[in-house]
């Protein structure tokens, strides 16, 4: 009787220690559950000038920063709806020795020049989306999305060239352009779930975005 009690105390023992480490199971993609996210873009895109940008070399100087928000919410099983915001700043400083264009027979080569370059973009928009979600086993602890989405950004950009020729005589060149894109987008991403959201990385032609998601459970 002794040994079948101590039997059974160790055989509780074992399964409460496997239970403890079990890894758990992710219910995040329920319909009624939803995400608080925020993302940062650290590519350029062919719809926005901004990107998440930190360098500096001698002479060059690249700085900016695109933060993309995002809420949304299961409205079936693995099936989300929801909005994406754009806020994003970049520029560029670049100092640099350059040769004047000569047209014609002349005294030689002629003395460089400095050219000082300064570039500005600016994007702002909003961003209808929706994804559906394929998770990859059973735990529900990764999953590939397919994405759709309308974005609409409106993006400011502007140049400016300082020439500093020899002699003392100086010089610049300005452009500036505003410009508001409307365009339907396709995409897919990658999910990884864990106890509090999630971490997602997803690719269209609106940039490459890396996210985290806080999951908002429905009670």
């Amino acid at each position: 009787m002794k040994k079948g009690w101590m039997l059974s105390l160790s055989i509780a023992i074992a399964y409460l220690g496997f239970a403890q480490t079990e890894k758990p199971t992710y219910q995040h993609f329920n319909k009624g559950n939803s995400f608080w996210g925020i993302g940062i873009s650290p590519v350029y895109s062919d719809m926005m000038g901004s990107y998440t940008d930190i360098s500096i070399t001698k002479g060059n100087t690249n700085l900016g920063i695109l933060l993309a928000p995002m809420y949304g919410k299961f409205v079936q099983q693995n099936w989300m709806i929801g909005v994406m915001g754009i806020a994003g700043a970049h520029t560029e400083r670049r100092n640099y020795e350059t040769y004047p264009m000569v047209i014609g027979p002349g005294p030689g080569i002629p003395s460089p020049m400095q050219v000082k370059e300064m570039v500005n973009n600016f994007d702002l928009g909003i961003t209808p989306i929706t994804r559906y979600y394929l998770s990859f086993n059973k735990r529900n602890s990764a999953a590939f999305f397919m994405q759709a989405a309308l974005p609409a950004v409106y993006s400011t950009y502007s140049s400016v060239q300082k020439y500093s020729f020899n002699g003392g005589v100086n010089s610049e060149i300005r452009s500036s352009f505003n410009q508001f894109s409307l365009r339907g987008s396709i995409g897919f991403g990658l999910s990884v779930q864990g106890k509090f959201g999630s971490f997602d990385t997803h690719v269209s032609n609106m940039g490459w975005f890396l996210s985290f998601n806080k999951l908002i459970q429905k009670k």
